[in-house]
């Protein structure tokens, strides 16, 4: 008995280009909070080098302590250089049915949720983003690897904008389904 199994390649169907996408990026403003917590985390590095100095110190030799100390200046400096080059690469666009976040500039990271997949969103601000006029939107998926983006970021006007946007959305596409709010 034979059996005519056919599986070809689909070419024809019109697939989403999101390359071509105009992509928006965050508050420029956002890069002073970054570079606020980059100063942070560098003051409790060379705390803790400095009080490691001053316990440790007669238990290594001069050119351990350089080699330790040039690590945590590499470290550091690499913090810095990351945030700053990375920042460029955070972009967002909302389009009618979904939402796309872009970030990395090392390993560069492209997230589409559409929007019949959220299950809910979040609007943030913290206490130096109030300071700036910005807020963060958070928006979670039913999925469990990596389906949730956090645009942060943005002024506060465009993240009530998107709440509101994906909110309305959703909403109206869950009364044409019949289906509760």
């Amino acid at each position: 008995m034979e059996q005519n199994f056919q599986n070809p390649q689909i070419f024809d169907i019109e697939i989403p280009d999101f390359e071509s996408l105009e992509m928006t990026s965050v508050s420029p403003k956002y890069l002073n909070i970054i570079l606020l917590n980059n100063v942070l985390f560098s003051i409790f590095v060379i705390s803790a080098f400095l009080v490691s100095y001053y316990f440790l110190s007669e238990n290594f030799t001069e050119l351990q302590i350089i080699a330790v100390a040039s690590l945590f200046l590499f470290l550091i400096v690499y913090v810095f250089l990351s945030s700053v080059i990375g920042f460029k690469f955070r972009k967002y666009a909302v389009r009618q049915h979904d939402i796309v976040y872009q970030y990395g500039w090392l390993k560069r990271s492209i997230i589409i949720i559409p929007f019949a997949r959220i299950q809910h969103i979040k609007v943030e601000q913290g206490w130096f983003s109030k300071i700036l006029n910005l807020k963060s939107v958070s928006v979670y998926t039913a999925g469990v690897n990596g389906g949730d983006i956090s645009i942060h970021g943005l002024p506060e006007e465009k993240a009530e904008g998107i709440n509101h946007l994906i909110m309305n959305t959703i909403s109206s596409e869950n009364n044409e389904d019949g289906g509760e709010i």
